[in-house]
């Protein structure tokens, strides 16, 4: 099994290389997925996230793989703990925000732009795929055996091709809350629950601005 997932996440990573050559270095052989070249990239890049995830978490069964991880836990717990990790994050950037101002500096607009011209099923697997792939990657794997900020910094540097150094400080500034909640509860659902939450809410309130 072991053998798929490595087989599958250097398929998604070619995948993915191959989109963003298109995507970005604007060769004419690509033309035919120049519509679709956003869902491709982002499924090829999750799908690789996810099984490479899977590579190192397996432990002989999906049970006991999502046993490690602390999936699905208890409910009194999970709730308790989704809220706290979603009130901490909302804490931190609002620090962060505040120091922005203070700077002089927020190129947030770069983020509301790109959402803005994301397909709604991009924007649903945002809230409902999205968290779940980068949990399992981010936390349950990469916090173990980087450590919390190292995987922060990945995480927040996975958020370049938004264009703002604002978003990439905020997902690190997130992915430090969401690592230190994993070491905290042992648990990743109250990672992923809070993750789901928190682009919900972040999507619908840029969607409302625009």
């Amino acid at each position: 099994m072991k053998t798929i997932f490595l087989f599958v996440s250097v398929l998604s990573f070619i995948l993915f290389a191959a989109v963003f050559s298109c995507q970005y270095l604007e060769s004419g052989l690509c033309a035919p997925i120049g519509d679709y070249a956003s869902a491709l990239g982002s499924g090829a890049i999750h799908l690789a996230l996810l099984s490479l995830a899977l590579y190192f978490l397996w432990r002989g069964d999906a049970a006991s793989t999502m046993r490690s991880v602390g999936f699905p836990g208890r409910r009194k717990d999970n709730a308790f703990y989704s809220v706290m990790t979603l009130s901490a994050i909302f804490l931190v950037l609002f620090c962060l925000g505040v120091a922005a101002l203070l700077f002089g500096f927020n190129d947030q607009q770069k983020v509301s732009e790109k959402i803005g011209s994301l397909p709604l099923a991009l924007l649903l697997f945002a809230v409902i795929g999205a968290p779940v792939t980068e949990e399992l990657f981010f936390r349950g794997f990469l916090t173990g055996r980087a450590g919390v900020v190292l995987s922060s910094v990945v995480f927040g540097l996975m958020h370049f091709a938004y264009g703002s150094v604002v978003e990439v400080l905020g997902a690190f500034a997130i992915g430090l809350v969401l690592a230190m909640s994993f070491r905290l509860t042992k648990s990743i659902t109250p990672c992923i629950v809070a993750h789901m939450a928190y682009n919900a809410m972040s999507i619908i309130f840029m969607r409302l601005l625009m």
